[in-house]
């Protein structure tokens, strides 16, 4: 299961300061924050590069309220969404029951689950739901963090790195007509590591991790992960779990 990363600082006595309007019938319409930069950015680098970020920023949301709850659903959705980015295919369709996630702490996981897992399992067809999802919960975060400035910092960091790193292909509109390598056109994998702005991004250190989440998702019989019925009936083609050449 995935641990905490050192680049969200959050403390548990930091987590229980709740200091921010929460409404279940409103959602976003108290957002005030602004993610225009991020739109901006993420236009700029691949597709497997905005999933990164996406995978990311509802890490963000997700350790915020982590120990605030005893629900296994945000850190195993966050687990299968690594996997996603390996290949959007991975993650299955979900519908969380909007009554059994209310209140400050469920409320904001549920939306962010929401919005992230159209764009992670579609958005190699519905590229609008990845930008939707990239503003989604870049102003959650904003809303709901204690504290902005750590946020901010990184989000700036992170931005830069992947737009250098991963930055936008040319268009190849008849590759993969029949969408049955999505996985292998969205670009080279990209491991959890790259969010990190204090380190130098190893390349193969993300490459283990990637390998590592797959192992771990099915080990545990991670209920988001997509059976290997799900990958056939999608028309997936290469070894299911495994890391494409």
């Amino acid at each position: 299961m995935l641990t905490q990363p050192s680049w969200v600082p959050l403390d548990d006595l930091t987590k229980r300061r709740i200091r921010f309007v929460w409404d279940d019938t409103r959602a976003m319409r108290d957002f005030a924050a602004d993610a225009s930069v991020v739109l901006r950015g993420s236009m700029k680098m691949s597709l497997r590069a905005r999933l990164v970020l996406c995978a990311g920023l509802y890490e963000w949301n997700v350790w915020r309220f982590a120990g605030l709850h005893d629900r296994p659903e945000p850190l195993q959705i966050s687990e299968v969404a690594w996997c996603a980015t390996v290949d959007p295919r991975y993650m299955r369709y979900f519908d969380l029951m909007r009554e059994e996630w209310l209140g400050p702490i469920q409320g904001p996981l549920w939306c962010a689950a929401m919005w992230l897992q159209p764009a992670m399992s579609n958005g190699h067809m519905f590229p609008r739901s990845v930008y939707e999802a990239l503003s989604f919960l870049t102003r959650m975060a904003l809303h709901v963090l204690p504290d902005r400035e750590p946020f901010d910092s990184w989000l700036a960091a992170a931005l830069d790195r992947l737009v250098e790193m991963y930055p936008l292909p040319p268009e190849e509109p008849f590759d993969d007509l029949f969408d049955r390598r999505v996985g292998q056109r969205l670009g080279p994998l990209i491991g959890r590591n790259v969010l990190d702005p204090e380190k130098a991004y190893d390349p193969s250190a993300g490459v283990n991790f990637l390998a590592h989440i797959l192992r771990e998702a099915r080990a545990t019989e991670n209920p988001f992960l997509s059976s290997s019925e799900d990958l056939e009936d999608v028309g997936f083609v290469d070894e299911p779990y495994v890391l494409p050449i």
